[in-house]
């Protein structure tokens, strides 16, 4: 009877087990000191030794569905698939299955074209489908869709987490409510051709320039005036300078004059910043940007003067550095110069949500940690990165989200040249491109009607090129755009159950 029961208990206790998968650690003896006792003396003698100890955690099988828009093709190598491989190889008991975005008709009718994200996950949360973690373009839209969770319970005791730079980690934060988490971010701001300036024998631009020192070295190598094509570019890239330079102006401003709360496009700093631009507009001389397409083609020879190495300081972002390390010119990355009081950083912002529906939060949170800010997740990208097993992925292009030496170091051992750009990365002041997190931002900037002709964005071109009339139509301009900013930021927050913040 006793043989019967024993036989009956191990075979339930193989079914439990049979469900769930092991965790396995190994922790390191190294030293024991072992105590003799003889007839007269007593000896201590201590050994080196390595001694193997298991401490198994088990685990209930689960799978986890992930939803982001640079996975690439099925069939060709891509950095977050491995991501997401190793992820299943350091959590064995955690699957992960990818939800692929389908393809719908274009509007031709004639080819395929990748479904619009929203509606993508529209149809999916209509299913009671929604993936457990996906890329957002638009915290408002998950929110207000009841798509997202609140990931303060996970995030907060997280000390990586809380690691990040605080407006980077809190960006997605309503009212308390951690409504999505960061991926990963890139900053604006100037490529500079170091050669143009040694040939010149001339300083180049760096990240503690002032955004006047900036522009003086600039003239000291452009040469526009030739009409042979061998002339050398200035600068491209100052029609974004509405956006960014306000905020070097005051302590108060971010991207787009936007506060915290509300922009203030009537305001001095962006009439200053106006005023700016439009007399750098007459500059022919060495600001690209205000010269004649046909000028330009007779000065340069070209309209790709940053592949020919005949640009001094092109304005882009950093998901392209690396293509930067392709040129047979030397590249560095110095981001927006600022003023002699005040120096902030344009970045663009990727975020991940947590789904509503999902039933395994904290699984869900430890695969977005790994494929954005976890330091071990980091890691695996940059062994991936360096591998001469995969010479034919993309280059690394996101930046560490913490500011953690080992990762830093990891990076810029890939862009060991790039000097300037780690002084942008370890500044930690930035502004950050509202679209995807502040509500009402995209009706605000884009979208909204201003007339029965034009939306906000014909306002915001109509008045950097001199079309209309700024003074006349500031105050209106501005009301608007800051109705829809209170209206949005009201309804999240009452869509969420907090109060004003």
């Amino acid at each position: 009877m006793k043989k019967l029961m024993g036989l009956t208990l191990t075979m339930i206790l193989a079914v439990m087990l049979a469900g769930c998968v092991a965790d396995t650690t190994t922790q390191n003896v190294t030293s024991t000191t072992i105590t003799t006792t003889g007839s007269n003396t007593t000896t201590q003698t201590t050994i080196n030794a390595t001694e193997s100890t298991t401490a198994t955690e088990s685990h209930d099988p689960v799978t986890i569905t992930y939803a982001a828009w640079n996975l690439g093709s099925v069939d060709n190598l891509n950095l977050e698939r491995l991501m997401l491989d190793a992820f299943e190889d350091r959590y064995p008991w955690i699957t992960v299955e990818v939800v692929e975005r389908p393809k719908v008709p274009d509007t031709t009718g004639t080819s395929e074209v990748d479904q619009n994200w929203n509606e993508f996950l529209a149809a999916r949360a209509t299913r009671g489908m929604l993936p457990d973690v996906y890329f957002t373009d638009s915290t408002e839209t998950i929110i207000m869709n009841n798509w997202a969770r609140n990931m303060a319970d996970i995030a907060y005791d997280d000390p990586e987490f809380m690691n990040i730079s605080a407006d980077i980690r809190e960006a997605a934060n309503y009212g308390g409510k951690l409504m999505a988490l960061p991926y990963a971010v890139y900053y604006f701001g100037y490529y500079i051709n170091k050669d143009i300036f040694d040939l010149a024998n001339s300083d180049a631009p760096v990240f503690d320039d002032t955004f006047a020192e900036f522009l003086l070295k600039i003239q000291d190598v452009a040469n526009h005036n030739v009409s042979n094509g061998t002339g050398t570019g200035g600068v491209v890239g100052i029609d974004r300078m509405l956006e960014w330079y306000p905020s070097q102006l005051s302590d108060d401003l971010g991207w787009f004059t936007y506060d915290g709360n509300q922009v203030h496009l009537d305001g001095a700093e962006f009439e200053a910043t106006l005023d700016l631009y439009q007399d750098l507009m007459t500059e022919t001389g060495y600001i690209v940007d205000a010269m004649a397409p046909e000028d330009q083609l007779a000065a340069f020879g070209t309209s790709n003067t940053w592949e020919a190495s005949q640009l001094a300081a092109f304005w882009n972002y950093t998901p392209i550095i690396g293509s930067m390390t392709e040129y047979d010119f030397d590249v560095d990355f110095i981001g927006t110069p600022g003023t002699a009081d005040t120096h902030k950083i344009p970045v663009v912002l990727d975020l991940m949500g947590i789904s509503s529906q999902t039933d395994h939060p904290e699984e869900a949170y430890l695969l977005a940690k790994w494929m954005s800010f976890g330091k071990e997740g980091y890691q695996k990208r940059i062994e991936f990165s360096t591998s001469d097993d995969y010479e034919d992925l993309d280059p690394l292009n996101m930046t560490p989200l913490q500011p953690d030496k080992d990762l830093l170091d990891a990076f810029f051992g890939i862009y060991d040249t790039f000097v300037e750009l780690r002084k942008v990365v370890e500044y930690d002041d930035y502004i950050i491109e509202p679209n995807k997190y502040v509500p009402g931002y995209i009706k605000a900037r884009w979208t909204r009607p201003y007339n029965v002709a034009l939306v906000m964005d014909d306002v915001f071109n109509y008045v950097r090129d001199g079309s209309l009339n700024y003074a006349e139509i500031k105050v209106q301009w501005n009301q608007f755009a800051n109705e829809e900013l209170t209206n949005a930021k009201a309804a999240v927050l009452a869509k969420l159950g907090v109060s004003e913040e």
